[in-house]
């Protein structure tokens, strides 16, 4: 129970096959109060919220546009009221869309920028505020990609919001360090979670199997797996790493196609 005590925010939660879910049930595994946010799926979200609750934490469904600022500060200030605090925030809500360079449309670069840059950005703004309000210090953790140092063909605009997070990251990390406020972030790979579930690729069982190959571990990562790795920034263990990537991609990274 190393966050015993300690009271975390998620962004991007609703979904049962989410990242953000599997952060919230990673979290709360290990004895923190646990806030779900998301801006759709309001009734899975209570789902979640439940579920925490039903595992001794305590839990509260925070819905939420986090492009939206006002929001995002109306969310913040419900689960201080609610939860007594904010001590982890994880900025994890995030969207994709899959289209060639030359094929990307307007609309698409809008929604992504819109969400996984300046999502990020009001998100941890608000949260870091909170905190040195607190006095008390915190933990910001963010979910990028393994795209933040890896280039990918079809996920151009995806991939450089992935970069930016990695720059917004380490420019927090300098900038909070003041306030005992360590920013981290952690860069999935394949995994397998309803964010991947219209990727091209993984649309035939011959598409999965080639995938599979490509990872050196031969599997996809699993939601849980994504959750231990922000539990690792987010409690004792992490208290000397800040500014740090921390890729979660059963090798993808290092593999023969990372060059």
């Amino acid at each position: 129970m190393r966050l015993q005590g300690k009271t975390a925010l998620v962004t991007g939660a609703a979904s049962e096959r989410s990242i953000g879910w599997g952060i919230a049930r990673a979290l709360a595994a290990e004895g923190a109060d646990v806030a779900v946010n998301d801006i759709s799926q309001l009734d899975a979200l209570e789902n979640r919220a439940d579920a925490i609750r039903a595992m001794g934490q305590r839990s509260i469904a925070v819905p939420a546009d986090v492009t939206q600022p006002e929001q995002v500060e109306a969310m913040i200030a419900k689960t201080v009221e609610a939860l007594g605090g904010l001590d982890i925030m994880v900025s994890n809500a995030g969207i994709i869309r899959w289209e060639h360079f030359l094929d990307i449309t307007p609309a698409n670069l809008r929604a992504i920028v819109n969400v996984n840059i300046k999502g990020n950005v009001f998100v941890c703004q608000a949260a870091a505020r909170q905190m040195i309000a607190q006095g008390r210090g915190g933990r910001i953790i963010l979910t990028s990609s393994v795209q933040s140092d890896m280039q990918f063909p079809i996920t151009p605009v995806y991939g450089a919001t992935k970069k930016a997070a990695h720059t917004l990251v380490g420019v927090m990390a300098l900038e909070l360090a003041q306030y005992n406020i360590i920013v981290n972030h952690i860069g999935p790979g394949w995994v397998s979670s309803a964010l991947n579930d219209l990727s091209p690729d993984l649309q035939t069982a011959e598409g999965i199997e080639a995938q599979r190959q490509v990872v050196p571990l031969k599997r996809d990562g699993s939601i849980d797996e994504m959750g231990r790795a922000v539990v690792y920034f987010a409690s004792l263990d992490g208290d000397y790493t800040t500014g740090a990537f921390l890729r979660v991609d059963g090798g993808l990274g290092i593999s023969k196609y990372s060059s």
